[in-house]
């Protein structure tokens, strides 16, 4: 019987003739990235702005969209809200409020009115700018270690151009990451540091 075959046994495609046109797109892409970063900057989300984290435990299997819209009439700017562990848990992130310590504490009141005296809150947080441009440096440096262990594993198992060459991938892989973060404003938070580290 003879075995079906998707791709003849002498196909020919000269890549590398092409490696000048993609090298170039590639370069611009990354160039494009970059400026868009540092240009335009990123949506850094409340784990890098700092603001206000609640944990709490519902009576029953939390029902997000209801408690977007219960706290997003509040009017407290930036509220996202992301279910853990137990499906009634959630973990409420609100932005800083304008004001000092009696305004953030404010807005945990409002939200405690708007959930009802039935929600168990669990753990209530205030993340400073310090806390928060702390975690920021940690996870760009969380993402240059991977890369820099990543050269050394490569090069010790194989030799040091493969350990450049995929250095040089996984950097320019990162690079197009966030600037497609930047360009369509989509919120930067740990969640997405993580994607990047899976990404490297």
């Amino acid at each position: 019987m003879r075995l079906l075959k998707l791709v003849p046994d002498d196909i020919n495609i000269p890549f590398m003739s092409f490696r000048k046109v993609f090298l170039t797109i590639s370069a611009l892409a990354v160039a494009m990235s970059l400026a868009l970063v540092f240009v335009k900057g990123m949506n850094f989300g409340i784990d890098f702005q700092g603001g206000i984290l609640i944990e709490v435990r519902m009576p029953q299997a939390a029902n997000l969209s209801q408690m977007r819209g219960q706290l997003g009439a509040l009017g407290l700017g930036e509220v996202s809200l992301q279910e853990f562990g137990n499906p009634a848990d959630v973990l409420i992130r609100i932005g800083a409020q304008d004001g000092d310590a009696a305004a953030q504490q404010a807005a945990v009141s409002a939200v405690k009115d708007a959930l009802g005296a039935s929600v168990d809150y669990r753990r209530v947080e205030f993340v400073g700018p310090k806390v928060s441009s702390e975690l920021l440096i940690d996870g760009v440096l969380a993402v240059v270690v991977a890369i820099i262990a990543m050269l050394i594993y490569i090069w010790l198992r194989f030799e040091w151009q493969f350990g450049l060459g995929a250095v040089m991938a996984l950097t320019h892989d990162v690079f197009l990451t966030l600037g497609m973060f930047s360009l369509l404003g989509l919120e930067f938070n740990l969640s997405t540091v993580a994607a990047v580290l899976t990404i490297a």
